[in-house]
Parts: C-alpha cells; sequence; structure tokens
C-alpha cells in the first residue's frame, strides 16, 4: 500500500465516523504522516479511531471530535499492545488462529476476493498477511465502483476546494459509499 493510499483510507475512514465531509488539517495531515514513518499498520488506526469514536458515543459528554489528535493515544496504545503481532516474522500469529479470521472474512465476499483471502492461510509471516488484505482491499472495492457511485460522488459539492483536496475527497467518498453499498469488512486479521 502506498503512503497516498495509506492517508486516503485513513480520512475517508475518519470522515465516515464523523459523520460529515471533511478535509483534515495541517496538524492532522503531520499526524498521519508521523504513523507512516512509524509503519503503524493501516487496521490498527483504524480501529483506533472506531474505538474513541465508540467511546465518544456511549458517554454522556457525545464532544465533537473535530481533528485526528483526539485519537493519537489511542494508535499509540493500540499500536503498543499489538506492536509484538506484526514485528518478528514468521512465528508470529494473531490472538486467533488466522486461518478461523480468514475464512470469517472470505465468508463475507464474493470471489475472487474470497478465494483469495482464504488462500492467505497458507502464508507465516502476520505482517505479511495484513499488507496482502489491505491489496486485496483496494481491488475489491475498485471493482465494486459503479457508474451509480460515482455519479453520486460527483454531485456532491466540492467546487470550493483545490484540485488536489477535491480529488482526494472524491476518492474517500468514493471507497465509503462502496464499502456502505456492499456493506464491505474491513479486511484485517483483527476486527
Amino acid at each position: 500500500m502506498t503512503t497516498e493510499a495509506y492517508f486516503l483510507e485513513i480520512e475517508a475512514h475518519f470522515a465516515l465516523r464523523r459523520g460529515t465531509p471533511f478535509i483534515l488539517s495541517a496538524k492532522d495531515w503531520a499526524l498521519m504522516r508521523k504513523w507512516a514513518e512509524e509503519a503503524i499498520p493501516l487496521p490498527v488506526v483504524i480501529e483506533a479511531i472506531d474505538s474513541v469514536f465508540e467511546k465518544n458515543e456511549t458517554s454522556g459528554r457525545r464532544k465533537i471530535i473535530s481533528s485526528l489528535s483526539y485519537c493519537r493515544h489511542a494508535v499509540k496504545e493500540l499500536w503498543d499492545a499489538r506492536r509484538d503481532l506484526y514485528v518478528g516474522g514468521s512465528d508470529v500469529t494473531p490472538e486467533v488462529s488466522p486461518e478461523a479470521r480468514l475464512e470469517s472474512l472470505a465468508q463475507q465476499l464474493r470471489e475472487p476476493f474470497a478465494s483469495r483471502v482464504r488462500d492467505l492461510a497458507l502464508e507465516r509471516s502476520v505482517p505479511r498477511i495484513e499488507r496482502l488484505l489491505m491489496d486485496i482491499e483496494r481491488e475489491m472495492i475498485d471493482a465494486l465502483v459503479t457508474d451509480e457511485i460515482r455519479a453520486e460522488v460527483a454531485s456532491l459539492d466540492t467546487s470550493k476546494l483545490d484540485a488536489k483536496i477535491r480529488a482526494r475527497t472524491e476518492d474517500a467518498n468514493l471507497r465509503r459509499l462502496v464499502r456502505e453499498r456492499f456493506a464491505l469488512p474491513r479486511l484485517t486479521l483483527f476486527g
């Protein structure tokens, strides 16, 4: 996964959880860059963002989470807890057998993606499985984009954004809509 794709996935997920189209601040981009430099896997960042929003939704306060900075401690704590599962090599396995988790994911997918996910059970390295799952997820989303979804994204008013931000925002919205329409799970061993 490229660094740009990593950023787009985080941006799209944060906007989805926030429930509004959202443009990240320079501070948010710096934080994502730091996570990328520290090689924090995308599934860890996504899970941490989810935990922050879930805690906020269940608490009585319901404060507005307006920046990725609200998630930085959760990302650090989760990465500290999971790092040993990613570092190392061929003998590292997640808390549950990867075969069971991969089969569970495969059952939620269409072919040929289901078979490709099942085939990952032959891999011994958790970091490699995670990277391959992210690649499969991106290919799957790209394959499911329809003209209707493209039209819906095109109808969103992004005219006030500069070209680069508009392209990122449209891509993030495209991926979000595909995930919602097809009820796609996040492809990770740590779900």
